[in-house]
């Protein structure tokens, strides 16, 4: 819900422009926004509409339900699909501080050398760890994998149940051959590298789709 703002507005900048640029020309005009700060520039037409959903807290059925349903909408040629998320919020205020793994305990640190790392990670590098296990479990377009992890790590991803609905379906569209996708991950942050538990993280992270 925090991009309708930013929305609302690169759509008002870009009627703007349409409609000085429309007053001086007889053909249909499509106007460009860019952003300096982030490097986002799109094409933009007055015949644009945009269908906010807001997904509140569901059960993994109700999300399966409701990506069926969303399904032959998101498989339409002109459908652009957008879900917003942040991921991991770690820090005492947000009532989640799980700690980095140690070589005593091992089923995390079997996890732990699956990263590379055997020595007692960093906060903020569990932090990533447990965020990058997730997207990879997105990027598997597998709504059960996901939400087992979500039942395992209890990671406070403040999307995860709109994110359940996309990939329910995405999945129904593709176990009836009408679209595949490929997602990727393209960017990850962190407000702060977080090293005690007096400090607080949120993490974000950004993916893409597109067919096969």
């Amino acid at each position: 819900e925090m991009q309708y703002p930013y929305i609302a507005k690169a759509i008002m900048d870009a009627q703007k422009i349409i409609e000085k640029e429309s007053s001086t020309s007889s053909k249909p005009v499509a106007a460009t926004h860019n952003n300096n700060n982030n490097q986002l520039s799109f094409k933009i037409s007055s015949s644009i509409k945009i269908l906010p959903i807001m997904v509140g807290s569901i059960s993994t059925s109700e999300e399966r339900r409701f990506g069926k349903i969303l399904a032959p909408f998101l498989v339409r040629e002109n459908v652009f699909t957008v879900v917003s998320s942040d991921f991991c919020h770690w820090g005492k205020r947000f009532h989640y501080d799980p700690k980095p793994p140690t070589n005593d305990d091992d089923d995390d640190n079997n996890n732990n050398k699956k990263n590379g790392n055997d020595k007692k990670m960093k906060i903020y590098e569990y932090i990533e760890w447990l965020d990058r296990l997730g997207m990879d479990n997105i990027a598997m377009q597998e709504p059960g994998a996901f939400a087992t992890y979500m039942k395992t790590y209890k990671n406070t991803i403040c999307g995860r149940h709109p994110i359940g609905v996309w990939l329910n379906a995405l999945k129904t569209n593709s176990d009836r051959g009408l679209e595949t996708l490929e997602i990727q991950f393209v960017n990850y942050a962190q407000s702060g590298r977080g090293m005690s538990n007096r400090e607080s993280s949120v993490s974000y992270a950004s993916a893409v789709g597109w067919k096969c």
